[in-house]
């Protein structure tokens, strides 16, 4: 695999020579519509849409986009379960299902379980959509509008130096994998912990050290706190913002309806 996949997607894809401000909208007003509709039915519209233009547009295949978005997702669904087991009232008619556990009840609600559902989808659909950017949208490009839309250069820098850091992090880590496991360092359970454990102690260490050197290396090369890179200059496409209006409108429309539901 493409020790860094993310990028390799990010310039190769149908999307790629888009307007990154196009792209920087559709997911923007797709995030935004989402959080204030907090609707699941708008969210999976939108995760469909997104999941659409990542796929069918711009070519990414659907294993791709599952692979990146599986880690997220896990955490998302850590964190709803807070939501949907919560200590309850075994008596309460809307208690569903009641465990003992000590003192306590941890059980679910039908309230619960639809705040679970209603967090669960918004926060997976706006993951698809700042992914669905990242996939398709190259570092240079999402920089450079930044600085046409006058962000502080500190910040910018900052973003660009953490983005190469973490991949100076990511290949430290798995050239010093390669090596244990050349070594047969993975070759059982207790082997296993060990090598990982050495892995965990070092890569810090190593990945400072590398960062370090890097650094240095653009200080003698006249680095004065702002990296230029040539980028394309690419024109705003009428057919494209048609596309995002339409795109938008339904997902208004049916945050709308969600809403005016349940007023009801």
């Amino acid at each position: 695999m493409h020790p860094f996949p993310i990028d390799l997607y990010a310039y190769h894809n149908r999307l790629r020579t888009t307007h990154p401000a196009e792209k920087i909208l559709f997911a923007g007003l797709t995030i935004l519509i989402c959080l204030v509709a907090s609707s699941p039915v708008v969210a999976l519209l939108a995760l469909a849409f997104v999941t659409t233009a990542v796929v069918g547009v711009a070519g990414i295949p659907l294993r791709a986009f599952w692979y990146f978005i599986r880690l997220p997702a896990g955490f998302i669904v850590l964190g709803v379960l807070t939501l949907a087991i919560m200590s309850v009232d075994p008596a309460d008619a809307a208690t569903l299902v009641a465990l003992p556990v000590g003192p306590w009840h941890l059980g679910a609600t039908w309230s619960g379980l639809e705040r679970a559902a209603q967090v669960a989808s918004v926060s997976f659909a706006c993951v698809a959509s700042m992914l669905s950017l990242a996939l398709t949208t190259p570092m240079v490009d999402l920089t450079d509008q930044l600085r046409k839309w006058r962000v502080p250069q500190p910040f910018i820098e900052l973003m660009v130096l953490m983005y190469r850091f973490i991949f100076v992090f990511i290949e430290t880590a798995q050239a010093m994998y390669i090596a244990q496991n050349a070594r047969l360092g993975y070759s059982n359970w207790r082997r296993s912990l060990r090598s990982a454990g050495m892995l965990a102690a070092n890569l810090y260490l190593r990945s400072q050290a590398r960062a370090a050197a890097l650094f240095t290396a653009l200080t003698a090369r006249g680095y004065t706190g702002e990296l230029r890179v040539l980028t394309a200059q690419p024109t705003w496409s009428p057919r494209n913002l048609l596309v995002i209006a339409g795109t938008e409108s339904v997902l208004l429309l049916a945050a709308i309806a969600t809403w005016w539901w349940r007023t009801l």
